[in-house]
């Protein structure tokens, strides 16, 4: 059998690395074997000792901003920002404008992405007290997400008890915004115990309805120790993310001239609660590694009042692989954010293993200072400026397809929503 391509090279096959033929075919890889027992193919790619082959990334939290705030980022500019950081496929966030959280809004934001996306996507639906706008369309999202003012609405319960009803996660933002405070110092201003609060909360609407909650971009030590005792407890579901600057980047930078561009919910914390965050990496407790890629523009993040967020989209794969080529972080961590988010959320993807899409990275070990000038975020800034990194993004692959090889896009568009396994969406891309 002729396949469509083989791509060879040392390659990551869950917990090692090998010379292998990755064979794809329609989309899908259909064979992974030693160099010479690779079947013909239409296109032959080689990498040699300088490159290594990854399963495309899955980022689990991020925000393309379209539709509404294409100004802050856009769904080809995001998606290019995707590419360029190995992420393959990306789950979209609710806070659109409006927000995306009826089917006439999923239905609008699938309609852009299918026009302008490199890599394949999911999306979330946001808090919705009139829960029949989302019946119809229950293939379009894989999860609610609730912000901390949706998580202490009267209705949240609702949104639970939905969620357990049909087998989705209740994705949280687990802050209480009664501890909020006014203060010059981010940190402060959003103590850890507003997010011990937001998680205690979340598991008592999670105990009263059975639903599955998964706790996202969990900053704290308290907060911490709160979600593992519930996963070794509950007798439902409960998951947790961290981000890579929870895990690497602290308070600290409140006082330094990146003290605005560092600003995002939840703060960054004390050098504790780092490495309580780290540890959960360290140690795979964590369900997966995201990057809250939360783009604003440049004017947004240097106001007196400094917008939440930065981009991450880009950063996220080579920080995760400096620390594991430091030494600090073990190999099984790069699952983290590609077979274990993949697999908590159902789709085929995630793992060079025939079954999966045939979504492949190729990284180039290759030094590079991080400019937040040259991303291909609209958002040109980011808290890591500076930062030595020493892997490269050389090539990626959407389902076989080249979409990027070195320093150039080879596609406008090409990606698709992605369904869980055993799903079926309903709705094709138009």
């Amino acid at each position: 059998m002729t396949v469509d391509l083989v791509v060879i090279g040392k390659a990551y096959l869950g917990g090692r690395f090998e010379e292998v033929a990755i064979a794809v075919d329609s989309g899908v890889i259909v064979g992974v074997t030693k160099p010479p027992l690779a079947p013909p193919s239409n296109a032959r790619v080689e990498f040699g000792e300088k490159f290594l082959v990854l399963p495309g990334m899955v980022d689990l939290h991020v925000h393309m901003r379209e539709p509404g705030l294409e100004y802050k980022e856009d769904w080809r500019s995001g998606s290019r920002a995707a590419v360029k950081g190995g992420v393959t496929l990306v789950v979209d966030m609710p806070n659109n404008r409006p927000p995306s959280n009826s089917c006439d809004r999923l239905r609008e934001k699938l309609q852009r992405a299918s026009e302008k996306s490199l890599v394949d996507f999911a999306f979330y639906a946001g808090f919705n007290p009139r829960l029949e706008e989302l019946e119809d369309c229950g293939g379009l999202y894989v999860g609610f997400k609730l912000y901390p003012e949706d998580l202490f609405a009267q209705d949240a319960v609702s949104v639970f008890r939905r969620a357990a009803s049909v087998g989705k996660p209740v994705v949280v933002h687990a802050e209480d915004p009664s501890f909020f405070r006014k203060s010059r110092r981010h940190s402060e201003a959003r103590p850890p115990v507003a997010e011990r609060a937001g998680i205690l909360r979340a598991l008592d609407l999670a105990e009263a309805t059975g639903a599955w909650l998964h706790v996202t971009h969990l900053s704290t030590e308290i907060g911490l120790l709160e979600v593992l005792r519930a996963k070794v407890s509950a007798r439902h579901r409960v998951t947790f993310d961290v981000t890579p600057h929870h895990a690497l980047l602290s308070e600290a930078l409140y006082s330094s001239p990146l003290s605005k561009v560092a600003v995002v919910n939840p703060p960054l914390r004390s050098e504790g609660d780092v490495r309580a965050v780290y540890a959960s990496l360290r140690s795979g407790l964590a369900d997966a590694l995201v990057t809250d890629h939360a783009p604003h523009s440049l004017e947004e993040k240097l106001a007196d009042n400094p917008a939440p967020g930065f981009p991450g989209l880009e950063l996220a794969l080579h920080l995760l692989l400096d620390e594991i080529l430091s030494g600090r972080l073990g190999l099984p961590a790069l699952e983290l954010y590609c077979r274990r988010p993949a697999e908590l959320m159902g789709f085929s993807k995630g793992s060079i293993a025939p079954g999966f899409d045939g979504d492949l990275v190729v990284v180039a070990k290759e030094e590079w200072r991080v400019r937040g000038e040259e991303l291909e975020s609209r958002a040109k800034y980011t808290p890591f400026e500076g930062r030595v990194l020493r892997t490269k993004t050389h090539a990626v692959y959407v389902r076989g397809l080249e979409v990027y090889t070195a320093g150039y896009f080879m596609a406008e568009k090409g990606g698709r929503l992605a369904v869980p396994r055993g799903r079926a969406s309903g709705f094709e891309a138009p």
